[in-house]
C-alpha cells in the first residue's frame, strides 16, 4: 500500500508543477507586460544634431523619430556639455521645465538636466577632466565659468548663438526659440521619465 502511495505521489509531482506554471497564465498574471513607451532624446554633440524619439527608450528600431533639431552645445575643450559616460552613466534625465522669459541668455524656456552642479568652482561635475590645458595640451578639470543648472534652453531671438561663428555655450544646449517652445509644450517630466543621451559624434 505504501509503495502504491509513493508511486502515486511521484507521478503527481510533475503534473502539479505544470499546473503551477500554467495557472498564472490562466489568471492573466503570467504574461510579460509590453515595454513602456515614452519620449527620449539623443544629442550628437560634435555635429549639433539632436533627435527627439517616442517609443521604447534607447531603442531606435522600436521608436519613432518625431523631430530633428539643430542645436549648439557647450564649448569643446573649455565648457562642454558633459558626457554621461564620463561619469559612469548612460544618460541624463530631464527633471524640470520652466519659463525663463526674464533671463536674457536662456529665454523663453529652460528644461533642466540632472547633471551634477556645485555652488563653487568648477560649477559642474567633479572630477571631469575632458578640457585642455592650452600650455601643456593635457586634459584638465573643466570650468563652467558660472554657477547654475545644465539644461536645454532658447536663445532669446538671437540667432547668432546658433551660428558656426559662435563657439558654444557654458555647458547647456541651445535651441531656437521655436524649438525649445515645442519641447516645453510637449514634454512633461512630472508625468514620464525623459532620458537625454549624448554621443560625441
Amino acid at each position: 500500500m505504501k509503495r502504491k502511495l509513493i508511486l502515486l505521489i511521484i507521478l503527481l509531482i510533475p503534473l502539479a508543477g505544470l499546473y503551477a506554471i500554467d495557472f498564472p497564465k490562466q489568471q492573466g498574471r503570467g504574461e510579460i507586460p509590453a515595454p513602456k513607451k515614452s519620449h527620449w532624446l539623443v544629442l550628437h554633440r560634435k555635429s549639433g544634431n539632436e533627435f527627439l524619439y517616442y517609443g521604447i527608450v534607447g531603442d531606435v528600431n522600436n521608436s519613432k523619430i518625431m523631430r530633428k533639431f539643430q542645436v549648439k552645445a557647450g564649448i569643446p575643450g573649455q565648457s562642454p556639455t558633459p558626457l554621461p559616460s564620463l561619469l559612469g552613466r548612460d544618460y541624463w534625465l530631464i527633471t524640470k521645465k520652466e519659463s525663463s522669459a526674464n533671463n536674457l541668455e536662456t529665454a523663453p524656456y529652460f528644461l533642466t538636466l540632472d547633471v551634477p552642479v556645485t555652488e563653487d568652482w568648477p560649477y559642474g561635475p567633479v572630477p571631469y577632466e575632458e578640457c585642455l590645458d592650452f600650455t601643456t595640451g593635457e586634459a584638465k578639470q573643466c570650468d563652467w565659468i558660472l554657477p547654475g543648472y545644465f539644461g536645454l534652453h532658447g536663445i532669446n531671438r538671437n540667432l547668432s548663438k546658433l551660428s558656426d561663428e559662435d563657439l558654444g555655450s557654458f555647458g547647456c544646449v541651445r535651441h531656437s526659440d521655436s524649438d525649445i517652445t515645442y519641447l516645453f509644450n510637449l514634454l512633461n517630466p512630472e508625468a514620464e521619465e525623459i532620458r537625454y543621451y549624448i554621443e560625441d559624434i
